[in-house]
């Protein structure tokens, strides 16, 4: 969501190797769109859409990194004048997605959406003093953080009173000493999508993005890919498996259930169920599962496998079938916006419930198919209109607009 990628200085023979990244970043849209509006828990269908449940948010960190290693010169970084303004343009970008995030949050909805912007903001800043740094060193530096982000995580939340429980930082915190505490702690260690645990998809892309995307070769990309994701996803088995870890946590929640007279619910879908941006910290077999948004090295791993495998696989796809792929490849180039609209549809079609009327309308006013179908082909239709006439989507022509101005202003280019 950082900048259009299709417009960067690539040019020539690389334009469908930028273009598959647009398409990539659309494939995360339709996701983000199944995990937050389409079918759930027992409806039909609901278990086919899961597999884009953590891994839609992952793939847009991913390509959000390489293109923070595209605005910073690609393959070749920038030095002098022209580092100091990709500087200036990204930490600018960085401030206004975050204060666009915290403005999202206002809108109130029956579903409860987190929202990633404000979190891609502080990865933006965080990601300031490493622009300089090669591919090589970007990517032991992932793989390093992708371990030792979640230990630390689980560590310091084990000595917290209130240590995981996800949401969306809000303008309202910013109004006291404490909630800037709370928000800071939100969006470091206890949110939705932790700097702590994220980092990781942020470097993995800017070290992709470094090597250069006319270098990428599309097979060895995917099997990369997969080979990360068997490497996160086949290590979680393992350990939750054969090594009797899952049996461990269901033991563990069996005796805190009954414990608290709670009877009826299942610890295995416990174990199974999705996380709030970090695993609790009862048990270290914690950081052995997968789960989504549970932010443990095997689930961290395994989501910048797929990451990579979904890339490496439209790079080989795009040059052969772009046309048959140009709304997926507009709704990528306006993702920003189809974010922004997405999170106002869903607050105006699924309203919060009164006390008296607890179940949501049933229709296009609930999660389920109608939903996820208006929200994902009006968005590919919308912005296969807007591309077809306008060259950036409207939030990001505004985004551009502005950072640019505030670049030009700060960093003159006849300086």
């Amino acid at each position: 969501m950082v900048e259009t990628l299709a417009e960067k200085t690539e040019t020539g023979n690389s334009l469908p190797r930028v273009l598959a990244l647009d398409a990539a970043r659309g494939l995360a849209v339709l996701g983000m769109f199944a995990v937050h509006v389409g079918p759930q828990g027992d409806m039909p269908g609901a278990s086919w859409l899961t597999v884009f449940a953590g891994r839609s948010a992952a793939l847009f960190a991913v390509l959000a990194g390489v293109s923070l290693a595209l605005l910073s010169g690609g393959d070749r970084p920038y030095t002098g004048i022209a580092a100091r303004r990709s500087v200036v343009r990204i930490a600018s970008r960085a401030v206004l997605i975050a204060l666009l995030g915290l403005a999202l949050a206002q809108l109130h909805s029956g579903i409860g959406i987190m929202l990633i912007l404000a979190y891609y903001g502080l990865y933006f800043l965080l990601a300031l003093p490493l622009l300089r740094l090669s591919a090589r060193t970007l990517a032991i530096l992932a793989a390093a953080w992708a371990v030792a982000g979640p230990v630390a995580s689980y560590l310091i939340r084990s000595h917290m009173d209130q240590n995981s429980f996800g949401g969306n930082p809000t303008f309202e915190m910013l109004t006291s000493w404490s909630g800037v505490r709370e928000a800071v702690e939100m969006l470091v260690l206890t949110g939705g999508y932790p700097a702590i645990t994220w980092m990781p998809f942020v470097l993995a892309g800017m070290a992709l993005g470094r090597w250069g995307i006319r270098a990428a070769r599309p097979l060895p990309l995917a099997a990369t890919g997969a080979g990360l994701a068997l490497l996160g996803y086949g290590g979680s088995w393992l350990l939750q498996h054969p090594f009797g870890g899952r049996a461990h946590l269901i033991d563990m929640l069996t005796g805190v259930l009954a414990g608290n007279d709670i009877p009826d619910l299942d610890p295995g879908k416990l174990v199974d169920a999705g996380s709030f941006g970090a695993p609790p910290t009862t048990s270290w077999w914690w950081l052995t599962v997968d789960t989504p948004h549970s932010g443990t090295p095997f689930e961290i791993v395994g989501a910048i496998g797929v990451a990579f495998l979904v890339i490496g696989v439209l790079l080989a796809v795009v040059p052969r079938a772009g046309i048959l792929l140009r709304p997926l490849i507009a709704a990528g180039s306006c993702a920003l916006s189809l974010y922004i609209l997405q999170a106002m549809a869903v607050s105006v079609l699924v309203p919060i419930p009164d006390e008296e009327a607890i179940e949501l309308p049933t229709g296009i006013h609930a999660p389920g198919w109608p939903l996820l179908a208006l929200l994902a082909l009006g968005s590919l239709t919308l912005a296969t209109l807007w591309r077809s006439v306008f060259r950036r989507g409207p939030a990001e022509w505004l985004l551009h607009r502005i950072t640019l101005g505030i670049t030009n202003r700060v960093v003159p280019v006849d300086r």
